[in-house]
């Protein structure tokens, strides 16, 4: 759950934006994530897990960008086989069915939706004035300086700060912080949470009529499997 939480956040955030309409009419679009251009740039952990999520929803990921070159196809990318081929190669040379394009070019490039997923600060006021995107989805920390973000606002680019999408990894990091704490091992609090609710389900039957569960009964009933 940790390794995708983050860009599942991402997913989540963007996919909520989308689907106001009154938003998406002010920023020249229709609602919902179809076919929706996406640019990512960063193909770790969040950026890729963003990506994903994103295609399986409809969108098309046009433009993935990694520190050493980028890839561009306006039908849309494969995202897992682009993971693959990059894990094998370090390198998108040579990926079929798309266009190699220089990182920096790809990332000024015309999209529904950019998300800077890898460093801060790499919108600034000296290339605001490149980026042809209606929203913004900051993956990344900080990835805009404040006049760029003055920019943008005055543009009309939508921007989803990253305090907001970066919200589900930092949730679910301090359940495994917390899991970590009371040396509970995996799926165990998830476990705990269903006893209790069995707990409460046994305890307004007896209730309502009127008996008394056996101990044994109610041990086997609440606890379950190990």
């Amino acid at each position: 759950p940790g390794m995708c939480a983050t860009g599942l956040g991402v997913f989540y955030g963007v996919r909520e934006c989308v689907s106001n309409a009154d938003d998406m009419a002010r920023l020249g679009l229709t609602p919902g994530l179809k076919n929706k251009r996406v640019i990512v740039q960063g193909f770790g952990n969040v950026g890729y897990w963003s990506a994903v999520f994103l295609e399986e929803a409809g969108a098309k990921v046009t433009g993935i960008i990694e520190y050493n070159g980028a890839i561009f196809n306006e039908n849309g990318i494969n995202v897992k086989e682009a993971k693959k081929y990059f894990q094998l190669h370090r390198t998108f040379t040579g990926f079929p069915d798309v266009e190699i394009v220089d990182a920096e070019r790809c990332f000024y490039r015309p999209c529904d939706i950019l998300v800077p997923a890898a460093l801060e600060r790499v919108i600034t006021s000296a290339n605001v004035h490149n980026i042809e995107t209606k929203i913004i989805a900051e993956a990344a920390n900080g990835p805009l300086t404040p006049v760029a973000e003055d920019v943008l606002q005055a543009r009309g680019i939508l921007v989803l700060p990253d305090v907001f999408l970066n919200a589900g990894g930092v949730t679910v990091s301090y359940f495994e912080w917390l899991k970590n704490l009371s040396h509970v091992r995996f799926g165990r609090l998830q476990k705990r949470y269903e006893m209790y609710g069995k707990e409460r389900m046994l305890s307004a039957i007896e209730n309502a009529t009127n008996t008394q569960i056996d101990v044994a009964q109610r041990l086997a009933i609440g606890s379950g499997a190990d």
